[in-house]
């Protein structure tokens, strides 16, 4: 009998370690060598793969907390190589003036950061700035600031945003008008969107459109021209008592940038699998290799309570843009060595050739802002 059952169990432990090994990723904190940014709230985060830079914008509020915007680059940021290092650049120009709420893509050939909207003050109103900031990296010359004309002004705060490098087009979904209520679904594309005069137009999309919302997260396919949105909240009603409504839909978007020959159409999907609890202010990225989004921390609002939950759970999502042969799966990720642990409003950068995602600042459980810098060795294991 033993003889017979001996190695069923062998390949049964063998199938269970490498399942459960399967499940679970590596968090490896850094420690940069350099003099650290202040701990601002909200960093917007891009990774040049090219230089494995990561460039940090940290938005500043000079009127009410006389912090300005600065911007940070991380080299060496995937944790492989050489120490990482803090360097702060010292562009030329007239920095934006923005508070939390912005959208900031790279655009890798040219080396631009673009920076969209955001809201002023206590968040009000909403602004319609678009801004370019070039030498982004900190390689090629000094960086300089440079503040655009978009035609018609489109003020937005909260919005998601992606970036198709190839035909220069920002694609911007949802957002506030920095009011409770004034939530937007549009999907709006602006051309041009590294030149001086960029233009916005509306997309007029088929399909059923997702509901009203912001701080949702959104991830791009530009091989398939598809965009992919999860989760973000409703602000209904303000005090008292608050009445926010929290998402964990996911919707894909095809045609995302408007410029094939079909419109673009909503389609939203339905994963297999335990979907992630309701959450706003999260990040995602998107694997290409694999047709994959993974999902870190956020937080999720409690109209019972009164309260907001920061989270700090991720996750996976399959199929991530619908066109795969099998159907979107959930699946929550196992966190070893040193996770960020509850974390909210944090930037996020994507190392797709050495599978590493790149997590800094945010805010912590108590909702205290941070500048630490953690990367999730993403390689799928095979141990035996």
């Amino acid at each position: 009998m033993f003889n017979r059952i001996g190695p069923w169990l062998i390949l049964l432990a063998c199938s269970l370690f490498t399942s459960r090994a399967a499940s679970a990723q590596t968090w490896i904190p850094l420690t940069p060598t350099g003099s650290p940014p202040s701990t601002y709230s909200q960093p917007r985060a891009n990774y040049d793969s090219t230089n494995n830079r990561l460039i940090v914008l940290l938005q500043g509020n000079p009127s009410v907390e006389s912090l300005d915007t600065e911007v940070w680059v991380l080299t060496n940021a995937n944790g492989l190589g050489p120490a990482p290092a803090w360097v702060q650049l010292q562009p030329s120009g007239t920095a934006p003036a923005v508070v939390d709420t912005a959208s900031a893509v790279y655009d890798h050939a040219t080396n631009q950061l673009i920076v969209y909207g955001g809201c002023w003050a206590f968040c009000s109103p909403a602004l319609d700035d678009v801004w370019v900031l070039s030498n982004a990296n900190g390689l090629g010359g000094t960086p300089q600031w440079s503040q655009s004309s978009p035609s018609p002004p489109e003020a937005r705060s909260s919005q998601s945003a992606v970036y198709d490098q190839n035909k220069k087009l920002l694609i911007a979904f949802g957002g506030d008008l920095a009011f409770f209520g004034t939530d937007q679904n549009d999907t709006r594309v602006l051309s041009r969107a590294n030149s001086s005069l960029p233009t916005w137009s509306t997309l007029s999309t088929a399909g059923e459109t997702p509901g009203v919302r912001d701080g949702q997260s959104a991830v791009y396919d530009i091989g398939h021209n598809v965009m992919t949105i999860f989760a973000g909240s409703d602000g209904i009603s303000t005090c008292c008592p608050y009445d926010i409504v929290n998402y964990n839909d996911v919707w894909t978007l095809s045609n995302a940038n408007g410029q094939g020959s079909t419109s673009p159409t909503w389609t939203q999907l339905s994963p297999l699998g335990t979907p992630p609890p309701p959450r706003t202010g999260h990040s995602a990225v998107y694997d290409s290799a694999d047709n994959r989004m993974l999902i870190f921390g956020g937080e999720s609002w409690s109209n019972s309570t009164q309260s907001w939950t920061v989270l700090g759970d991720l996750w996976e999502l399959s199929n991530a843009n619908g066109l795969g042969e099998e159907p979107p799966k959930w699946r929550q990720i196992g966190q070893l060595g040193t996770p960020p642990g509850a974390n909210s409003s944090q930037g996020v950068g994507f190392d797709r050739a050495n599978q590493r995602m790149i997590i800094v600042g945010g805010e912590d459980i108590d909702q205290l802002p941070d500048i630490n810098v953690f990367v999730l060795d993403l390689h799928r294991h095979s141990d035996h």
